[in-house]
């Protein structure tokens, strides 16, 4: 790269969170003169995320055949296009490319932690608390998870803490396509998130179980890619729904590059997460509009919902609650958005700030 101000961004092939917002950073970036590249990390299947890049940005890819091939790949990826600084917002990723930065003087290492560290494995966490001390900058999404990076021996003045942004314009012109689901009504409950046990859909199954009961003429949507874990928890979900007799009531999607649709013109958008970094699922539906019946996973989420203003809460694990929740938040009509993102100024100062 010979541009003055350049920008690696390592970015693994999914379109979960972590990646929307590398992605939404990019355009903050290319918008004030930087030069951007997406290095890909791909660990098999369809390559989904590049059909969201920016047009403006050079694209690579590397495929993940083996660990020592990927850190060899990572390393002369780095090499070849010398930036000014690269960034990486997944914590498997941040790991390997801060454990090669000594190799690379004059380059600028930027990590975004996407998740809680008491997430993972302790020896990983142990990996993450070495190697993060050679990051120049660690991206937090909250102020607890900034507490967790302090506990672990990562020094304060390192740590930027952000929220995550909204793309406020794209998310409103996708939510405007047609609905796809017929006028009539029902009340529908909608989820958005690949099929991970990390998401709880088993938990809002067994919400949504109770919920029918008292609202017969109810619906579940469950959008999001399920071969996730080779489909694991997809088949435990089918089971649950065959074993609960719903299978006219829950409805599984797949995976919808555009489900925003689906959000805006539901009835209810429900979180059933067993742990989440920042949930941009949750904020984008609140931005949409919808009420919200919400586990309170992270201690963010009950700061942003407020019970009976734009949805309800529910305590990590508890079906009961959630039930509750669906059917307290199926009355709302109005809410009251509290959620207030990342100012794109921060994001762009902190990259420019890596050229000083």
């Amino acid at each position: 790269m010979s541009a003055k101000k350049s920008v690696l961004i390592f970015i693994q092939n999914g379109l979960g969170g972590a990646e929307r917002v590398q992605i939404e950073i990019a355009k903050l970036l290319l918008d004030d003169g930087w030069d951007v590249e997406f290095c890909t990390i791909s660990f098999g299947g369809e390559n989904r995320i590049n059909k969201f890049y920016p047009s403006k940005v050079r694209q690579s890819e590397i495929i993940a055949k083996s660990q020592i091939g990927l850190l060899k790949n990572i390393y002369f990826k780095i090499k070849e296009t010398r930036p000014n600084v690269v960034f990486a917002s997944a914590m498997h990723l941040n790991q390997r490319i801060l454990m090669l930065s000594p190799f690379f003087r004059g380059i600028r290492f930027v990590v975004r932690n996407e998740n809680y560290l008491y997430t993972i494995p302790s020896l990983k966490r142990l990996t993450l608390a070495l190697v993060y001390k050679k990051a120049d900058v660690v991206i937090s999404q909250t102020e607890e998870m900034e507490d967790e990076l302090v506990s672990i021996g990562i020094k304060k003045n390192k740590i930027h803490t952000i929220y995550n942004l909204i793309d406020e314009c794209t998310i409103r012109k996708k939510a405007g396509e047609s609905s796809p689901f017929p006028i009539d009504d029902k009340v529908r409950y909608v989820a958005v998130g690949r099929f991970a046990y990390q998401k709880g859909f088993d938990i809002l199954i067994d919400a949504y179980a109770l919920v029918s009961k008292k609202i017969p003429n109810s619906e579940l949507f469950l959008i999001g890619d399920t071969s996730h874990d080779n489909g694991r928890v997809f088949g435990l979900l089918k089971q649950m729904v065959e074993e609960y007799r719903l299978s006219e009531k829950v409805f599984f999607t797949g995976f919808k590059e555009n489900p925003y649709p689906y959000v805006r013109n539901c009835t209810v958008f429900v979180l059933s997460s067993r742990y989440e970094g920042l949930p941009n699922a949750l904020i984008e539906a609140l931005f949409l509009g919808r009420p919200c019946a919400a586990i309170s996973c992270i201690p963010i989420i009950s700061r942003i919902i407020s019970d009976g203003e734009n949805g309800y809460l529910a305590s990590p694990e508890n079906s009961y609650e959630l039930a509750d929740a669906m059917l307290k938040a199926s009355n709302l009509t109005e809410i009251k958005n509290t959620y207030k993102p990342g100012a794109k100024e921060e994001f762009v100062s902190l990259f420019n700030g890596m050229l000083e």
